[in-house]
This record gives C-alpha cells, structure tokens and sequence, in this order.
C-alpha cells in the first residue's frame, strides 16, 4: 500500500441533512466559507487515497484504495454511449436519420425543405471531408493516418492491456 500524505483539510457537510459533501484545502479564513448551508470539520486527509464516508456526526476517513470500486449507472450509460458514437458518429446517425425521414416525406407529401438543406449541408461537408482526407493521404508533408490504421496501433500498443479487453481505445 502507498505511504499516505495526509494534510490538513475541511471536510464539508450538507447543514441541513449533515451528509458529507466535498473536502477542501485549507483555507487561512474559514469565517468566509458558506457556513448558511454547510458544516465543516478540520481533518488530516490523503487527499487522493482517501474520501469521507458518513455524517457530521459519524464520519469516518476511509482509504479509497481499500474498498470496492465505485461504479455508477452514468459511468456505465457513457461507456455504451462512447461505443455507439465510435462506430455510429454523429455525423453518421444523422445521414441515416435524414435520408429515411426524407424518404418518408417524399412518399408522404409532407414538404421538408429544411431537412434536404440539412441534408445536401451534410452531404456538402461529406463531400469536401472526402477530398481533405485523400489529400493528407497523399501530401508527403504529413504523416496521416486513418482511422483504422490508428485502432491497429493502439490496440497493438496496448495489447494485453484491460483497456484493450475493455474497448477503451477501440471500438471492439
């Protein structure tokens, strides 16, 4: 286990319900922090190996390094939403979206003018996007590098690693 680094700190507490919210650095005059809706006690804390889990009236300091880790639904919804937008972009879904519903309004009669803009605007983008590429591909001035080509470095760089079983920096 690392040597721990402990420092003087607030710890902060919610006023009304006493739950612990944040700690703080020291500051040289605590007359000036929010005291209408917090509480706070001075604490010898690691400022990165350890949190406050408890009360005002039950706090504990506890090693974040020791007990499970945390995890939360929003973490887990960013994790698939960082996949979905790697191999759909969002430049991608919109294509999708765009050239259904405008197929759809055609079929139906229903004028969607601002969505062809939208459309021919992306397409337009597309197009020109296209043309920057091939030309880094082939300007000896730089070393361009595709997509893929990037995801087989890094997943030849990190090879083995959990962030490569995981899909961390790959789509897979």
């Amino acid at each position: 286990m690392a040597e721990l680094n402990k420092q003087p700190a607030l710890a902060q507490f919610n006023k009304l319900n006493k739950m612990f919210t944040t700690v703080l650095s020291m500051v040289d005059d605590i007359s000036l922090l929010n005291h209408a809706f917090y509480d706070y006690k001075e604490v010898e804390i690691d400022l990165y190996n350890e949190t406050i889990e408890g009360t005002l009236d039950d706090y504990k300091i506890v090693n974040i390094n020791e007990g499970p880790l945390q995890m939360n639904e929003d973490m887990v919804n960013e994790l698939a939403r960082d996949k979905i937008v790697k191999f759909y972009p969002l430049e991608r879904q919109l294509s999708i979206l765009g050239s259904v519903l405008e197929k759809i309004a055609d079929q139906s009669n229903i004028d969607v003018e601002e969505l062809k803009e939208m459309n021919d605007f992306i397409n337009e983008v597309k197009r020109v996007n296209k043309i920057r590429k091939e030309f880094y591909a082939n300007n000896s001035d730089y070393d361009y590098k595709t997509t893929e080509e990037l995801d087989e470095l890094i997943e030849t760089k990190y090879e083995g690693s959990i962030q490569a079983y995981n899909g961390q920096f790959t789509g897979n």
